[in-house]
């Protein structure tokens, strides 16, 4: 072999050298310096999450570690550790060098323009909130909600219901919550507490009255009365009574003269 055959080749093997370098530049270059999560990075090499995480550790494959359970490895040695391997990298669709739809939709609306036009504000929402929503001829002065009813007749909740389900009120859905009809509500409540005894408490003790006033048990409350001939009425359907407050104070003044149990501290 001559020298100018030798001189070409190794000009010839220089040139493919030379050739090699820029392409691997090129490709050095072209690669984003992109960081993939753990779980992006096993679907890139068709791996599971566990495998990377054991070629983390072994040190074949380098990772960056940006805080707690913040791992990721670049794009960069990703490919290069395919290449060692002879597999090739497919970076998926949910990876941040594909998914910039979010982010593109958080950029138009920071540059959004502000709506022009007079603002018309005596003009009513397209959509009524349902608190303002009712049926045709239900207002607030023909129907309670049932805040106003527990509210203006100081009962809870559970009364309420109680007193809606004996009487049957009649109930519509208005201004997002359940409404009745005043007069119902009205005449329910009164015949509620007439015979809960409550009207008639300023002429009548209850049992508990007498109890918490003198001192006395329930028993002696009943045996009292029957004694000294105090009138009672009959309240809650039959299961209580109302005791006369007239007659059993003339009683009891009565008592404190002709009997020695009764004491006069309970006066």
């Amino acid at each position: 072999m001559g020298k100018n055959q030798t001189s070409q080749i190794r000009e010839s093997a220089r040139a493919i050298r030379t050739c090699s370098r820029i392409a691997e530049r090129e490709r050095i270059i072209q690669i984003p310096n992109i960081l993939l999560s753990v779980k992006d990075a096993s679907v890139a090499i068709s791996v599971s999450t566990k495998m990377v995480r054991l070629l983390i550790a072994s040190g074949r494959l380098k990772a960056v570690n940006l805080g707690k359970r913040m791992t990721c490895i670049s794009l960069q040695e990703l490919t290069d550790f395919a290449e060692r391997q002879g597999c090739s990298v497919v970076l998926p669709s949910s990876s941040l060098l594909f998914n910039n739809d979010r982010r593109e939709k958080k950029k138009r609306n920071t540059t959004a323009k502000p709506e022009t036009g007079s603002v018309n504000k005596t003009a009513k929402c397209r959509m009524t909130p349902a608190s303002e929503k009712a049926p045709e001829g239900v207002t607030h002065k023909t129907h309670y909600t049932m805040t106003e009813v527990m509210s203006k007749f100081n009962i809870k909740y559970g009364r309420l219901y109680e007193i809606r389900n004996r009487y049957q009120l009649a109930s519509i859905h208005a201004w997002g919550t359940t409404a009745f009809r005043k007069e119902d509500v009205d005449n329910a409540i009164a015949r509620y507490d007439e015979e809960q005894g409550k009207a008639q408490q300023e002429a009548y003790y209850t049992c508990f009255d007498i109890m918490q006033k003198y001192g006395l048990g329930k028993t002696q409350v009943r045996r009292f009365a029957e004694t000294h001939g105090v009138r009672i009425k009959k309240a809650k359907g039959g299961r209580a009574n109302l005791y006369l407050k007239a007659d059993w104070e003339a009683a009891r003044k009565k008592a404190e003269k002709t009997s020695a149990s009764t004491k006069a501290k309970r006066t």
